[in-house]
Protein backbone atom coordinates (compact mmCIF):
# COMPACT_ATOMS: atom_id res chain seq x y z
CA UNK A 1 0.00 0.00 0.00
CA UNK A 2 1.53 3.65 -1.27
CA UNK A 3 1.90 5.97 2.03
CA UNK A 4 1.51 9.61 1.23
CA UNK A 5 3.44 11.97 2.90
CA UNK A 6 2.30 15.08 4.13
CA UNK A 7 3.57 18.39 3.63
CA UNK A 8 5.86 19.57 6.74
CA UNK A 9 3.98 22.27 8.56
CA UNK A 10 5.02 25.94 8.49
CA UNK A 11 7.85 27.59 11.17
CA UNK A 12 4.89 29.08 13.22
CA UNK A 13 2.95 26.19 13.30
CA UNK A 14 5.77 24.23 15.21
CA UNK A 15 6.41 27.18 17.16
CA UNK A 16 2.87 27.28 18.24
CA UNK A 17 2.95 23.71 19.25
CA UNK A 18 6.25 24.09 21.68
CA UNK A 19 4.57 26.98 22.62
CA UNK A 20 1.99 25.25 23.68
CA UNK A 21 3.58 22.49 25.53
CA UNK A 22 6.02 25.06 27.44
CA UNK A 23 3.67 27.98 28.07
CA UNK A 24 5.19 30.28 25.82
CA UNK A 25 3.17 32.58 23.51
CA UNK A 26 2.13 32.56 20.12
CA UNK A 27 4.34 33.50 17.26
CA UNK A 28 4.55 36.84 15.27
CA UNK A 29 4.37 36.64 11.47
CA UNK A 30 5.39 40.08 9.53
CA UNK A 31 4.25 39.97 5.92
CA UNK A 32 5.79 43.11 3.31
CA UNK A 33 6.63 43.11 -0.57
CA UNK A 34 9.38 41.59 -1.73
CA UNK A 35 9.74 43.66 -4.82
CA UNK A 36 11.15 47.89 -4.20
CA UNK A 37 8.09 50.35 -3.78
CA UNK A 38 8.58 53.27 -6.43
CA UNK A 39 6.51 56.26 -6.31
CA UNK A 40 7.04 59.45 -8.15
CA UNK A 41 7.90 62.84 -6.60
CA UNK A 42 4.86 64.76 -4.77
CA UNK A 43 2.84 62.16 -4.74
CA UNK A 44 1.52 60.03 -1.44
CA UNK A 45 2.46 56.19 -1.13
CA UNK A 46 1.22 53.55 1.05
CA UNK A 47 4.23 50.88 2.32
CA UNK A 48 2.30 48.01 3.17
CA UNK A 49 3.15 45.85 6.46
CA UNK A 50 0.05 42.89 7.80
CA UNK A 51 1.31 40.75 10.78
CA UNK A 52 -0.19 37.70 12.67
CA UNK A 53 -0.20 37.89 16.37
CA UNK A 54 -2.89 38.03 19.53
CA UNK A 55 -2.59 41.30 20.02
CA UNK A 56 -2.79 42.70 24.04
CA UNK A 57 -1.57 44.91 26.37
CA UNK A 58 2.08 44.79 25.44
CA UNK A 59 1.46 45.02 21.46
CA UNK A 60 4.11 47.42 20.19
CA UNK A 61 4.30 48.57 16.05
CA UNK A 62 7.59 50.48 15.36
CA UNK A 63 8.80 52.09 12.07
CA UNK A 64 12.01 52.67 11.16
CA UNK A 65 13.96 54.54 8.33
CA UNK A 66 17.19 53.88 6.92
CA UNK A 67 18.34 56.40 3.95
CA UNK A 68 20.01 54.90 0.82
CA UNK A 69 23.29 55.81 2.17
CA UNK A 70 22.83 54.04 5.38
CA UNK A 71 23.11 50.62 6.59
CA UNK A 72 19.52 49.25 7.82
CA UNK A 73 20.93 48.25 10.50
CA UNK A 74 21.31 51.73 11.29
CA UNK A 75 17.96 53.14 10.74
CA UNK A 76 16.08 55.51 13.01
CA UNK A 77 13.01 55.08 14.61
CA UNK A 78 10.15 57.48 12.82
CA UNK A 79 7.02 56.23 14.43
CA UNK A 80 6.05 53.97 17.17
CA UNK A 81 2.70 52.47 18.36
CA UNK A 82 2.15 51.58 22.46
CA UNK A 83 -0.07 51.74 25.24
CA UNK A 84 -2.97 52.86 22.78
CA UNK A 85 -0.91 55.84 21.57
CA UNK A 86 0.97 56.92 18.48
CA UNK A 87 4.55 59.06 18.38
CA UNK A 88 6.30 60.15 15.29
CA UNK A 89 9.92 61.42 16.59
CA UNK A 90 11.32 61.37 13.26
CA UNK A 91 11.64 64.74 10.65
CA UNK A 92 9.31 62.78 8.80
CA UNK A 93 6.37 63.42 11.44
CA UNK A 94 3.78 65.95 9.29
CA UNK A 95 4.05 63.60 6.59
CA UNK A 96 3.44 60.23 8.68
CA UNK A 97 0.43 58.32 9.07
CA UNK A 98 -0.96 54.89 9.60
CA UNK A 99 -3.80 53.63 7.45
CA UNK A 100 -5.39 51.97 10.36
CA UNK A 101 -5.00 53.73 13.54
CA UNK A 102 -5.01 51.69 16.00
CA UNK A 103 -3.09 48.94 14.26
CA UNK A 104 -4.21 46.70 16.06
CA UNK A 105 -6.36 44.42 13.64
CA UNK A 106 -3.29 42.90 11.57
CA UNK A 107 -2.29 45.82 9.40
CA UNK A 108 0.40 48.36 10.03
CA UNK A 109 0.58 50.02 6.85
CA UNK A 110 2.41 53.25 6.82
CA UNK A 111 1.36 56.16 5.05
CA UNK A 112 3.79 59.06 3.47
CA UNK A 113 2.91 62.01 1.47
CA UNK A 114 4.26 64.47 -0.47
CA UNK A 115 7.09 62.15 -0.96
CA UNK A 116 11.05 63.50 -1.92
CA UNK A 117 13.96 62.34 -3.46
CA UNK A 118 15.24 62.75 0.88
CA UNK A 119 12.62 59.84 1.29
CA UNK A 120 14.67 57.31 -0.39
CA UNK A 121 15.73 54.20 1.66
CA UNK A 122 14.41 51.36 3.68
CA UNK A 123 11.73 51.21 6.19
CA UNK A 124 11.70 48.57 8.44
CA UNK A 125 8.11 46.89 9.93
CA UNK A 126 8.35 46.00 13.48
CA UNK A 127 5.97 43.98 15.47
CA UNK A 128 6.36 43.27 19.03
CA UNK A 129 4.29 41.73 21.59
CA UNK A 130 5.53 39.64 24.55
CA UNK A 131 5.34 36.65 25.10
CA UNK A 132 5.37 36.64 21.39
CA UNK A 133 8.99 36.04 20.46
CA UNK A 134 8.62 33.21 18.11
CA UNK A 135 8.61 33.65 14.24
CA UNK A 136 9.87 36.98 11.82
CA UNK A 137 8.73 40.12 13.55
CA UNK A 138 10.24 42.75 10.86
CA UNK A 139 10.30 43.11 7.41
CA UNK A 140 12.17 45.24 5.51
CA UNK A 141 10.98 47.58 2.21
CA UNK A 142 13.07 49.54 0.08
CA UNK A 143 11.41 52.61 -1.28
CA UNK A 144 12.46 54.38 -4.33
CA UNK A 145 11.08 58.12 -5.21
CA UNK A 146 10.85 58.73 -9.16
CA UNK A 147 11.25 61.96 -10.66
CA UNK A 148 11.99 63.51 -14.31
CA UNK A 149 15.81 65.23 -14.81
CA UNK A 150 16.16 68.26 -12.95
CA UNK A 151 17.26 71.41 -15.65
CA UNK A 152 20.79 70.21 -16.80
CA UNK A 153 23.70 72.28 -17.12
CA UNK A 154 25.52 72.48 -20.54
CA UNK A 155 28.79 73.67 -20.94
CA UNK A 156 31.46 74.06 -23.61
CA UNK A 157 34.99 74.03 -24.76
CA UNK A 158 36.09 77.25 -23.85
CA UNK A 159 38.17 77.52 -27.19
CA UNK A 160 36.95 76.47 -30.37
CA UNK A 161 39.07 76.97 -33.53
CA UNK A 162 39.10 76.03 -37.35
CA UNK A 163 40.60 72.24 -37.49
CA UNK A 164 40.36 71.73 -33.63
CA UNK A 165 38.09 69.71 -32.05
CA UNK A 166 35.03 70.59 -29.16
CA UNK A 167 33.91 69.00 -26.23
CA UNK A 168 29.97 69.83 -25.07
CA UNK A 169 28.63 68.39 -21.91
CA UNK A 170 25.09 67.98 -20.55
CA UNK A 171 24.17 66.88 -16.75
CA UNK A 172 21.09 66.59 -14.48
CA UNK A 173 21.83 66.52 -10.74
CA UNK A 174 18.41 65.00 -10.22
CA UNK A 175 16.34 62.00 -12.63
CA UNK A 176 15.23 59.09 -11.43
CA UNK A 177 15.26 56.48 -13.62
CA UNK A 178 18.85 58.01 -14.72
CA UNK A 179 18.19 60.21 -17.77
CA UNK A 180 19.26 60.36 -21.16
CA UNK A 181 20.68 63.03 -23.27
CA UNK A 182 19.95 64.10 -26.99
CA UNK A 183 21.74 66.89 -28.37
CA UNK A 184 20.74 69.28 -31.71
CA UNK A 185 21.18 72.15 -33.49
CA UNK A 186 18.91 75.18 -32.92
CA UNK A 187 19.41 77.29 -35.67
CA UNK A 188 21.16 75.12 -38.04
CA UNK A 189 19.55 75.71 -41.47
CA UNK A 190 22.11 72.85 -42.96
CA UNK A 191 23.14 69.12 -41.52
CA UNK A 192 26.49 68.88 -40.20
CA UNK A 193 28.57 65.89 -41.26
CA UNK A 194 27.21 62.95 -38.53
CA UNK A 195 31.75 61.96 -39.04
CA UNK A 196 32.12 64.92 -37.06
CA UNK A 197 29.50 64.24 -34.49
CA UNK A 198 30.42 61.65 -31.33
CA UNK A 199 27.28 61.71 -29.04
CA UNK A 200 27.19 59.62 -25.79
CA UNK A 201 23.37 60.11 -24.63
CA UNK A 202 24.22 58.00 -21.33
CA UNK A 203 26.95 60.60 -20.37
CA UNK A 204 25.59 63.91 -21.99
CA UNK A 205 29.33 64.46 -24.18
CA UNK A 206 28.97 65.80 -27.40
CA UNK A 207 32.27 65.64 -29.31
CA UNK A 208 32.78 67.76 -32.30
CA UNK A 209 36.09 66.76 -34.53
CA UNK A 210 37.30 69.29 -37.24
CA UNK A 211 35.80 71.82 -36.95
CA UNK A 212 34.91 74.60 -39.62
CA UNK A 213 32.55 77.86 -39.02
CA UNK A 214 30.07 75.78 -39.80
CA UNK A 215 30.00 74.71 -36.24
CA UNK A 216 29.32 77.71 -35.10
CA UNK A 217 25.79 78.37 -33.77
CA UNK A 218 23.26 77.06 -30.64
CA UNK A 219 22.93 73.51 -29.90
CA UNK A 220 20.56 72.41 -27.04
CA UNK A 221 20.55 69.22 -24.71
CA UNK A 222 17.40 67.42 -23.33
CA UNK A 223 17.43 65.10 -20.24
CA UNK A 224 14.78 62.84 -20.23
CA UNK A 225 13.01 59.97 -18.88
CA UNK A 226 9.51 58.29 -17.76
CA UNK A 227 8.37 61.43 -15.95
CA UNK A 228 9.78 64.22 -17.63
CA UNK A 229 12.60 66.28 -19.34
CA UNK A 230 15.04 69.61 -19.07
CA UNK A 231 16.84 71.54 -21.44
CA UNK A 232 19.49 73.62 -21.62
CA UNK A 233 21.40 75.32 -24.37
CA UNK A 234 24.99 76.52 -25.38
CA UNK A 235 26.75 78.52 -27.85
CA UNK A 236 29.54 77.22 -30.37
CA UNK A 237 32.15 79.96 -31.21
CA UNK A 238 34.45 78.74 -33.59
CA UNK A 239 37.39 81.53 -34.43
CA UNK A 240 40.11 81.81 -36.85
CA UNK A 241 39.89 81.61 -40.88
CA UNK A 242 41.20 78.61 -43.55
CA UNK A 243 43.47 81.12 -45.21
CA UNK A 244 44.75 81.49 -41.60
CA UNK A 245 45.24 78.11 -40.90
CA UNK A 246 46.69 77.61 -44.19
CA UNK A 247 49.80 80.54 -43.75
CA UNK A 248 50.17 79.08 -40.64
CA UNK A 249 51.25 75.51 -42.15
CA UNK A 250 52.97 77.04 -44.58
CA UNK A 251 54.67 79.19 -42.53
CA UNK A 252 55.97 76.05 -39.83
CA UNK A 253 56.64 73.92 -43.15
CA UNK A 254 58.91 76.93 -44.32
CA UNK A 255 60.68 77.10 -40.56
CA UNK A 256 61.13 73.21 -41.24
CA UNK A 257 63.23 73.21 -44.07
CA UNK A 258 65.32 76.10 -42.95
CA UNK A 259 65.82 74.43 -39.58
CA UNK A 260 67.12 71.05 -41.57
CA UNK A 261 68.74 73.42 -44.32
CA UNK A 262 70.86 74.82 -41.08
CA UNK A 263 71.66 71.68 -39.83
CA UNK A 264 73.11 70.30 -43.28
CA UNK A 265 75.47 73.47 -43.41
CA UNK A 266 76.97 72.92 -39.79
CA UNK A 267 77.14 69.19 -40.74
CA UNK A 268 78.87 69.97 -43.88
CA UNK A 269 81.29 73.07 -42.31
CA UNK A 270 82.70 70.45 -39.21
CA UNK A 271 83.25 67.94 -41.53
CA UNK A 272 85.25 69.62 -44.18
CA UNK A 273 86.95 71.27 -40.99
CA UNK A 274 87.34 68.02 -39.40
CA UNK A 275 89.16 66.46 -42.71
CA UNK A 276 91.46 69.65 -43.32
CA UNK A 277 92.95 68.82 -40.27
CA UNK A 278 93.24 65.11 -40.66
CA UNK A 279 95.13 65.86 -44.14
CA UNK A 280 97.35 68.38 -42.37
CA UNK A 281 98.29 65.67 -39.83
CA UNK A 282 99.07 62.93 -42.39
CA UNK A 283 101.46 64.88 -44.78
CA UNK A 284 104.83 61.82 -45.75
CA UNK A 285 107.44 64.17 -47.36
CA UNK A 286 107.01 62.76 -51.21
CA UNK A 287 105.01 65.96 -51.74
CA UNK A 288 106.79 68.78 -53.96
CA UNK A 289 107.21 71.98 -52.12
CA UNK A 290 108.00 75.37 -53.48
CA UNK A 291 110.09 76.39 -50.74
CA UNK A 292 112.03 73.09 -50.34
CA UNK A 293 115.81 72.56 -51.34
CA UNK A 294 116.75 70.17 -54.21
CA UNK A 295 118.58 67.20 -53.83
CA UNK A 296 122.92 67.66 -53.11
CA UNK A 297 122.68 71.12 -52.64
CA UNK A 298 122.80 71.86 -48.70
CA UNK A 299 121.66 75.12 -47.15
CA UNK A 300 125.23 75.50 -46.77
CA UNK A 301 126.46 76.19 -50.27
CA UNK A 302 123.49 78.32 -51.41
CA UNK A 303 124.62 80.41 -48.59
CA UNK A 304 128.03 81.16 -49.77
CA UNK A 305 126.85 81.31 -53.35
CA UNK A 306 124.63 84.51 -52.52
CA UNK A 307 127.31 86.07 -50.64
CA UNK A 308 130.05 85.71 -53.56
CA UNK A 309 128.85 87.80 -56.34
CA UNK A 310 131.86 86.80 -58.58
CA UNK A 311 130.84 83.38 -58.68
CA UNK A 312 128.06 84.11 -60.80
CA UNK A 313 130.42 84.80 -63.81
CA UNK A 314 132.96 81.68 -62.94
CA UNK A 315 129.69 79.95 -64.00
CA UNK A 316 128.73 81.29 -67.20
CA UNK A 317 130.51 80.02 -70.52
CA UNK A 318 133.22 81.67 -72.12
CA UNK A 319 132.39 82.58 -75.69
CA UNK A 320 135.10 83.17 -78.86
CA UNK A 321 134.37 86.14 -80.95
CA UNK A 322 133.38 85.29 -84.27
CA UNK A 323 133.74 88.96 -85.54
CA UNK A 324 138.04 88.77 -86.21
CA UNK A 325 137.43 85.40 -88.14
CA UNK A 326 134.72 87.26 -90.20
CA UNK A 327 137.08 90.31 -90.85
CA UNK A 328 140.19 87.98 -91.99
CA UNK A 329 138.62 85.69 -94.19
CA UNK A 330 137.37 89.02 -96.02
CA UNK A 331 140.41 90.63 -96.50
CA UNK A 332 141.69 87.52 -98.13
CA UNK A 333 139.23 88.00 -100.66
CA UNK A 334 139.77 91.38 -101.73
CA UNK A 335 143.77 90.55 -102.00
Amino acid sequence: MARTRLPSPPLCCLALTFSALFGAGPCVEVTVPQDPVMQERGSSVELPCHYKTSVDKNFMLEWKFAPASVAPEQGKQILYFTNDKLYKPGSQAERLSLLHDPPTMGDATLQLANVRPSDNGTYICVVNNPPDFYGSGSGLIHFTVLMPPSTPVCKVTEYARIGGDATLTCSSVEGVPTPIYAWSRVDSKTSLPLANMVQDDQTGKLQLTNLSLAFSGTYQCVASNQFGHASCQVTVNVSGTAEAGATAGAVIGVLLVLLLLGAAAIYLFWYRKKDKKESQSTYTGNDIREDATAPGISDTSLQRQDSDPGSHFLEQPVSRPESASTTKSRLNMVV
